[in-house]
């Protein structure tokens, strides 16, 4: 599938400020998974914009703004090629003997402990006894993981916030795709099983189908699942990632790749505004296939 992604994310402040340093993680991975072809961005008022490929290679740029200003704004225009599936299969061939005798695992350390965001608390430890055992099939029981998030938390967008933790969202039994991919992470972390947040874009197709998180940034998991490598689950709509999803950054949780940080010298308060469109490109070969 062929997308282009359009998002602009603005700040006004009520008083003027100065000295103002902003990261970003915006920019489509490039990789086995998925193409980006173009990637534009404009930044208001006009700044030099240096960039790097961070520890788990993410493009990230930066840039500062040391005038006073009143708002900054911040777009990117990018086109991106999925290459995953339309309905991937289950992992039914993903098994705890298969991870255990995988030598990858031992680079995982960062996916397999506690981050900011992903701790194991005693909260965790009582979900756990909602859920089934992971047994030997433990691709089959990521996917009963997510499932089990899906039909018992909320999608509430009032309920936590960029900062929540495992324990306030598991409190909360409710949150955003941010707080139901750090629950799955933190149960499969603890389980043993390798796991990692992604930041991205999800495509909604059908305007009536009942898609959480597609109008602006999402937020899943994927579980590192031999034979198959990195596997994505999206816990807030029970999918496995396909075709549908843009992969922007991959981190221990959200704080390694929120799309837009900064600092800045100045009034304390300032009001964000977050816009995202994203269309999908219709090529001849997928017009053929739909006819």
């Amino acid at each position: 599938m062929e997308y282009t992604i359009a998002h602009r994310t603005s700040y006004v402040y009520p008083d003027s400020v100065h000295e103002s340093y902003t990261v970003m993680h915006l920019q489509p991975r490039s990789d086995a998974l998925q193409f980006c072809s173009r990637y534009e961005l404009r930044v208001s008022p006009d700044a030099r914009v240096a960039s790097y490929v961070d520890r788990f290679g993410n493009d990230v740029q930066h840039f500062a703004v040391l005038a006073s200003h009143g708002a900054l704004s911040i777009t990117t225009q990018s086109h991106v090629v999925t290459l995953l599936p339309a309905d991937p299969p289950e992992p039914v061939e993903a098994t705890r003997s298969r991870l255990e005798a995988d030598r990858e695992v031992e680079s995982l350390w960062d996916f397999l402990h506690e981050s900011a965001y992903v701790q194991f608390t005693p909260e965790l430890a009582a979900f756990w006894g909602e859920l089934e055992s992971p047994g030997e099939r433990i691709g089959e029981w990521c996917h009963s993981v997510s499932r089990h998030i899906k039909s018992r938390f909320a999608y509430d967008t009032s309920a936590t916030n960029v900062r929540s933790t495992v324990r306030e969202a598991l409190a909360a039994r409710a949150g955003v795709c941010q707080d139901f991919a750090h629950v799955m992470i933190a149960v499969l972390r603890s389980a043993g099983v390798p796991a990692r947040y992604v930041s991205g874009y999800l495509f909604r197709g059908n305007s009536t189908s009942n898609v959480l998180g597609a109008e602006a940034s999402h937020g899943w998991c994927e579980a590192y699942l031999p034979p198959y490598g990195w596997v994505g689950f999206d816990p807030t709509n029970d999918l496995i990632v396909n075709d549908h999803f843009v992969r922007i950054a991959i981190g221990r949780d959200y704080r390694d790749v929120s799309p837009v940080r900064g600092v800045y010298r100045g009034s304390g308060h300032s009001e964000m505004s977050v816009n995202v469109g994203m269309d999908l490109l219709q090529t001849a070969q997928q017009q053929q296939q739909q006819q």
